[in-house]
This record gives structure tokens, sequence and C-alpha cells, in this order.
């Protein structure tokens, strides 16, 4: 089985410090013979991103060593495509607040003429940025709706990555809430399913290392990866793919110990079939 190493938010923060944790991310991957598949912001800040700026001179050497990148929002707001799923409400519920404080607001930018215009920046952007359009498109914050779908579809943007197949596990890592404790059944099995009329919704893995973690919850962490996964696996069939989800500056920020997780998660993965790490747009072709 193949799996898609998933990396969200680069492009997204300004100074030195973001593109170093970007940086050593890049070596370690490359150390692990993983090609990521980053997900880049176009217009961080209301700034659209600058072609020559310093993030593009760190992203074009790792392009260079077959990492991909791929359209993340536009100025990267939680709402500015749609709202999250709604099992996200049970650990965020601040995202569904911030939408139901400002209904009418939110309705009105989540038209599709609307999000056609959102759509049709980020492009442009992505397209002055890397010579050619994006394969895929992942909503930030996995907020999403209907109507972004649909201007997709107008732009012939096939592919969303906007899914999580179980938020709980997440919630469950984040605020050890009792009710979101294993087992998880998650909201969808992780095969890709037609979100409309010629775009498909690829479902993720949920990063539970978003937050950060202890130390000492190495091993629990490594469990609880592991409880996730074999759900996930389970719902795959022979010839599909895996998509794990992650997050660089979480991963800056603790580096050492992120990187030892992952190590001995996906040598456990190797020992569940999972036998290539691949790009989304490797996968897709």
């Amino acid at each position: 089985m193949k799996f898609v190493f998933g990396c969200d938010d680069v492009g997204g923060a300004r100074g030195e410090r973001p593109l170093g944790w970007f940086r050593k991310l890049v070596d370690w991957l490359d150390a692990m013979h993983i090609p990521g598949t980053f997900f880049w912001v176009p217009k961080p800040g209301g700034r659209p991103a600058d072609p020559d700026g310093p993030w593009m001179q760190a992203i074009r050497p790792a392009r260079e060593h077959g990492h991909d990148f791929q359209l993340h929002g536009l100025t990267h707001h939680c709402l500015e495509f749609g709202v999250p799923q709604e099992s996200i409400r049970r650990h965020n519920p601040r995202l569904f607040e911030d939408y139901e404080r400002e209904k009418e607001k939110w309705d009105g930018e989540h038209t599709v003429p609307a999000l056609e215009k959102r759509f049709a920046e980020g492009i442009q952007i992505y397209e002055r940025a890397f010579g050619e359009r994006p394969l895929i498109f992942r909503a930030p914050c996995l907020g999403m709706c209907a109507n972004a779908y649909a201007a997709m579809s107008q732009h012939g943007l096939a592919f969303s990555s906007s899914r999580s197949v179980n938020p709980d596990a997440t919630g469950y890592v984040l605020t050890r809430k009792p009710e979101l404790v294993p087992p998880w059944h998650g909201d969808y099995d992780g095969m890709p399913y037609e979100a409309a009329p010629g775009v498909t919704e690829i479902p993720l893995v949920e990063d539970l290392a978003i937050g950060g973690f202890a130390s000492e919850d190495l091993n629990l962490m490594l469990d609880l990866f592991k409880t996730e996964l074999r759900r996930y696996l389970d719902g795959l069939p022979e010839g599909a793919f895996g998509v794990f989800s992650s997050h660089y500056q979480a991963i800056g920020k603790q580096f050492d110990l992120t990187t030892r997780l992952y190590e001995r998660l996906f040598e456990w993965l190797a020992g569940q079939g999972v036998s290539e790490w691949t790009t989304l747009r490797a996968a897709l072709r």
C-alpha cells in the first residue's frame, strides 16, 4: 500500500523561525526517503506570496528533491471556504461560535460567486509562484461547504482533501474529554468520494500531534495513532492509498520528539503493509 505524508500551513507565517522549521522537516523527510505533499498558503495575512521571497527560496530546492506543493485556502482564515464538519465542534466549538455570531456575513461570503473569486485569486497566486496550476485543494481548518465544491468545479480543481476521517482522535488528544475516549467510529472510512460533479474529496487521517505532547506521553501517542490507523487501514480496499496529515510548525516546535514518534509509527506502518510513500500528485496520476 502507498501512503502520502501531507503537511499543512507552509508559507503561512513570516520570519526565519518558521522557515527553519520547514527546512529541518524537509531534511528529515529526505533522510527518511519520504516525499512530502505540502499545502501552501497563497495569501497569508492578506498579502499575496512573493514568488521570489524567502519562502519560495526555501521551497524551490524542496521541489527539486521531489516534494510537492498544493493549494491551502487563500488567507488561511478558518471560515473562508465554509464551516468544518460538525464533529469538530466537540473539541473546537469556537470556530462554530464565530460562524454563528456572524452567520449572515459568512453565508454571504459562502455563495458560489464569492467562493469562485477566492479560488480564482488563490490559483492565480499559486500559478505565479509555481508556474503551473494546483491539482489539489485543502481548506484551512477543514472548513468546507457545498458551494466551495461547486466553485472548485467551475475552476477545474478536481481534487480536495478537506475532510477528516475522524476528528475525535485529535479531539481526545487535545481535550481528554471522556466522551471522546476510543474506540472511535469516525465520520468517513477514508475512501475518496464525489463531493460535487467533477470534484473528488479525499479524506485524511487526523494530525493527533497538532497541539504538541509531553515526552512522557510518547508511548501513549504512539498507541493512539496505531488505534486510529488500524481503523483507517481496515476501511481501505486493496489498491487504495492512505493520507497522513501533519503541520510543519507543530513538528518544528518539538522536532526531536515528534520525529521520534513518526519514525516508530512509520516503522509500524511498514509492518502493516505500507510499502511506499508518495505525493498526492503522484498518487492521483
